[in-house]
């Protein structure tokens, strides 16, 4: 008898579920029908719709770039066209002696050998001049441009003649080794 019920069971499961997808299956196809009778007999006229014109984005601005400000070397000197004679500051022996110890400090060279060059060129006058060569330490006038030039200074062949200029490019001149600008003064 138990095998009867579960047969039973079975048959009525088996009914109740092909009921249920004979349902399903007429269901969608009552609906597909219902969207192609709907697609066929309706006809379609786009309707002009309002579309929002594109507005411009803002592009990024770029930042700012930092340049940083460059320190000046020196005291800027007057200056004028080569050729043109610029009045240069009179300055003691003392004052030179100055000069000479603090660029002599400052490029890391010997005071006193910045010294013997000076005697020995000018006799140590700021105002010397002997042909092309002139001031403290004679220089010719294109070996002070060359000079100046690395060292990143005015190269007016004029400031020769300035104590305190001619004692820089000197030590700086020797601190790089350039030597060889006094052949018969260099010690």
């Amino acid at each position: 008898m138990a095998w009867m019920k579960s047969l039973l069971l079975s048959f009525l499961f088996l009914v109740l579920i092909g009921e249920s997808i004979t349902l399903f299956v007429m269901k969608r196809e009552s609906s597909r029908k219902k969207i192609l009778a709907v697609m066929t007999t309706s006809s379609v006229t786009p309707t002009p719709s309002i579309t929002p014109s594109p507005k411009p984005t803002p592009s990024p601005s770029p930042a700012p770039t930092l340049v940083p400000t460059p320190k000046p070397l020196a005291t800027p000197k007057p200056t004028a066209k080569a050729g043109t004679p610029v009045p240069q500051p009179k300055f003691s022996s003392q004052q030179i002696n100055e000069f000479i110890d603090r660029f002599a400090g400052q490029y890391g060279v010997d005071p006193n050998v910045i010294r013997h060059i000076a005697i020995c060129e000018s006799g140590f006058n700021p105002s010397a001049r002997n042909y092309i060569y002139t001031g403290l330490f004679q220089f010719g006038p294109i070996t002070w441009q060359n000079i100046r030039v690395k060292m990143n200074e005015d190269d007016n062949i004029n400031l020769r003649l300035n104590a305190e200029d001619a004692v820089q490019t000197a030590a700086y001149a020797i601190s790089i080794g350039d030597k060889a600008i006094w052949p018969h003064c260099y010690p």
